[in-house]
């Protein structure tokens, strides 16, 4: 159900921060430590932290991971494809690992400006936990995992579970893996944006569709590869509506969209 918030702070820039300490961590176990320390904000490109920033954020310190080597990097074994949280989108799109996925580094590129694009992190992107950013959409229909740590513990949770996860005793989004088993492929519609996008994944005899808008958390659909569309886009909850759109209209535009997704992984196949 979509909730308006509360009235921010938009005015802040970054001259308006106090002096705070900053923490340049190389490894995982400095930045864990750093943030024990410090009670910081972890930084990395950097964008979401100042739209942060003009919503009201003081951060106590900075943890800035850029140099974090262990967090960079796509590579593909038994378990799947592992991508570092720290690529940038562009980075990402650019790996030819990506190709191990029909459809994702397409879809992948089309999300963001320019400039985002080649300094927002996949972490940030995640971590930021706003309805408005794509690929929490696109990992949702992949299946994907993130793989969160913390000082004593290390946890690999569904992607989708971040939206209301406790992130205490895991605070560091370190990596992403996408299984790799079936053959995933993928499909992604945003030309009805902010209204909705869609992602539909085809996994063996398997579909997974998610739908969301600028306002909501995705919500997602598995369902047997011969489902019909306008049954499987039924299944949206009574309550998946903003002031934007309503149910039944994404019901209606949705099965519409989704037709041609499932027609178009068919051709991919």
């Amino acid at each position: 159900m979509f909730h308006s918030p509360s009235a921010r702070q938009v005015a802040r820039t970054p001259a308006d921060l106090a002096p705070m300490p900053l923490y340049r961590p190389e490894t995982i176990s400095e930045a864990l430590a750093a943030l024990h320390e410090s009670g910081g904000t972890i930084y990395a490109g950097g964008t979401d932290f100042f739209a942060g920033v003009r919503q009201g954020l003081s951060p106590k310190a900075l943890i800035w991971v850029a140099a974090i080597a262990e967090m960079k990097g796509c590579t593909i074994d038994s378990n799947g494809l592992h991508m570092g949280a720290l690529n940038t989108h562009d980075e990402s799109v650019a790996a030819p690992e990506l190709d191990a996925v029909p459809g994702l580094a397409e879809a992948w590129s089309k999300i963001a400006t320019v400039r985002i694009r080649h300094q927002a992190t996949l972490g940030g992107n995640l971590m930021a936990r706003r309805e408005r950013y794509e690929l929490s959409i696109l990992l949702t229909a992949l299946g994907a995992t993130a793989r969160m740590v913390g000082p004593e513990l290390q946890v690999d949770m569904p992607v989708q579970d971040l939206w209301q996860a406790d992130l205490e005793k895991t605070p560091l989004l370190a990596s992403i893996t996408i299984p790799l088993d079936n053959a995933p492929m993928l499909a992604y519609e945003r030309s009805m944006r902010p209204t909705f996008t869609q992602a539909l994944c085809r996994r063996g005899q398997a579909l997974r569709c998610v739908m969301a808008t600028e306002w909501l958390q995705p919500w997602f659909k598995d369902a047997p590869l011969d489902a019909d569309a306008g049954q499987m886009m039924s299944g949206l909850p009574a309550d998946f509506h903003d002031p934007a759109v309503s149910r039944a209209h994404l019901v209606r535009a949705g099965s519409v969209f989704l037709k041609r997704q499932i027609a178009r992984l068919e051709d991919l196949a």
